[in-house]
């Protein structure tokens, strides 16, 4: 949310569309910092393993799919060896979403899609410039972020601190603040 509200061009957005666009994104944005910052999932004391939450009896052969599915996605991003810029492009592709349902200016998020793809290929191109299939190799990893949908990733990794709070709830709370 942070990171969000401090992209001037985010906050250029109608607020009711800053706060669609964080809802949608959320689950991606949250793997692309853990991808980024080598968050730990064999050791992360973030995640709830079913055996340490209440209600989640029977689907342990769930938890360990999902985590093995954010393993590899883990995986492809770190054989790539993403950069800083590369991630900050990456998430803003991500929240920009003009196909997202509500939105009251789609097109100037699809304006900022466009931006954040440009300056991702210009930093591919003046940084990697012996890698030309490195601009399409990082955006076919984006869909992988959705391989675990984002209920299972507040189950995974929030349910113990939240509860039963919806995360749209509590990031709505935070944007307001």
């Amino acid at each position: 949310v942070k990171w969000a509200k401090n992209l001037p061009v985010f906050s250029n957005l109608p607020f009711r569309d800053q706060v669609i666009l964080l809802e949608e994104a959320w689950s991606e944005l949250f793997l692309l910092c853990s991808i980024q910052w080598s968050l730990p999932l064999d050791s992360c004391p973030l995640l709830s393993l079913p055996d340490l939450c209440p209600g989640m009896q029977g689907k342990t052969s769930y938890t360990s799919l999902d985590l093995r599915l954010l393993q590899e996605v883990f995986s492809r991003f770190k054989t790539l060896a993403v950069d800083p810029t590369e991630f900050a492009c990456l998430k803003a592709i991500v929240l920009f979403k003009p196909e997202t349902r509500g939105l009251k200016d789609p097109e100037q998020v699809e304006n900022l899609q466009d931006q954040s793809q440009v300056m991702l290929g210009q930093h591919i191109r003046s940084h990697y410039p012996g890698q030309p299939a490195r601009f399409g190799k990082l955006l076919l990893l984006l869909p992988s972020l959705r391989f675990v949908n984002s209920e299972r990733i507040e189950l995974l990794f929030f349910h113990r601190t939240i509860g039963n709070t919806p995360m749209e709830k509590l990031l709505c709370d935070m944007f307001k603040n």
